[in-house]
């Protein structure tokens, strides 16, 4: 961890405006802790290989809201950089908004002999109440003896601990007791100890689609090419999501008039860059997709720039050195070049 610290000590000391980032840093909140890292590790890398970055620039179209950066490179061209988050998009319910602001009361309260473990089924269409869920839960907690219930987990397992349940609209909450320690009653900062989802599948593309159409729409017609660099959170990031969220989930397509015709792989038009009625969010002229980078990960994350085939405004040359992805003929092809561990002269181990 010295070493990270020292690391990120290093590159935030040649930032131009740091009190801003050190700020997000500190703040406690991992999102924003997150995003400051990354846009550190964007400056450094462009900074170190030649060129000169502006944060937060004024655009000259009207807009109010601001990119991270304006990018001169080492040959003159500009172009605009926003770096944003991204993460796995899940069917578990229990990261909806409504239910996980409700859920977090279980964070702030405390109980003198209980924490307990959450479940949950269904989502609500208005936003429960906090205070009731809370009162109702510790209420039914005085009215247990941690050590009888000790006892029957001990007799029977976890599955025969006390239970109650709790409903708004839609959402049932499934509260489950568990007896602290008796060394440790009367000093639990909090009640919750274990927090089930609900199973359900996931993506690791649909996150970075919708995150290049949000900053894709969020600045208006620009007068410089627009770079959206994505940092996704998430498990495991390969190719064929980062084709998918820019050109359309992968798909067999079977002509209905001939059912025994040979299938074929074709395209959903429901990427960031393909759209139901043809080439989208051209004014975004290119993608630099990461794989969950972090300062302690730099060596190992191979990030890929894919070119938009239909932009309007072309991403700079100066750009192409790093690995990039660029449309030749119809099909992709995938250009290697500078990496992280080479731009900011790293150890290759």
């Amino acid at each position: 961890m010295a070493r990270a610290r020292a690391f990120l000590e290093s590159l935030i000391s040649e930032y131009p405006d740091p009190p801003d980032l050190i700020a997000r840093f500190r703040s406690g909140n991992n999102n924003n802790y997150r995003s400051a890292e990354f846009e550190l590790i964007l400056f450094s890398v462009l900074h170190k290989q030649g060129f000169a970055l502006q944060p937060h620039p004024i655009l000259p179209n009207g807009s109010r809201a601001r990119p991270d950066f304006l990018v001169t490179t080492p040959n003159g061209d500009t172009f605009y950089l926003e770096a944003v988050l991204a993460s796995e998009d899940s069917e578990d319910v229990s990261n909806h908004s409504l239910v996980a602001n409700t859920l977090d009361a279980f964070t702030t309260h405390s109980h003198n002999n209980f924490s307990v473990m959450v479940k949950t089924e269904g989502v609500p269409r208005t936003q429960p109440s906090r205070r009731r869920l809370i009162r109702a839960t510790l209420r039914w907690l005085d009215s247990l003896d941690p050590d009888a219930v000790q006892t029957q987990i001990n007799f029977a397992g976890h599955d025969s601990a006390p239970m109650m349940s709790w409903s708004h609209e839609d959402l049932n909450v499934f509260v489950t007791a568990l007896p602290l320690l008796a060394e440790r009653r009367g000093q639990a900062s909090r009640l919750l100890a274990v927090r089930f989802g609900q199973a359900g599948w996931i993506d690791s593309w649909t996150g970075i689609r919708d995150a290049i159409r949000y900053k894709g729409s969020k600045y208006g017609l620009l007068d410089r090419p627009m770079v959206i660099a994505v940092n996704f959170a998430g498990h495991h990031l390969d190719q064929m999501d980062e084709m998918q969220a820019l050109f359309g989930q992968e798909q067999i397509s079977i002509p209905v008039n001939e059912p025994d015709a040979e299938p074929k792989l074709t395209r959903a038009p429901n990427g960031a860059w393909i759209g139901s009625s043809g080439p989208s969010f051209t004014r975004v002229s290119g993608a630099w997709l990461f794989d969950n980078l972090c300062i302690y990960n730099i060596s190992s994350r191979h990030p890929t720039l894919y070119l938009h085939p239909y932009a309007r405004l072309s991403v700079p040359p100066d750009m192409l050195r790093f690995p990039h992805a660029i449309e030749v003929d119809g099909r992709m092809s995938w250009e290697s070049g500078v990496t992280l561990t080479q731009a900011l002269d790293l150890p290759t181990e």
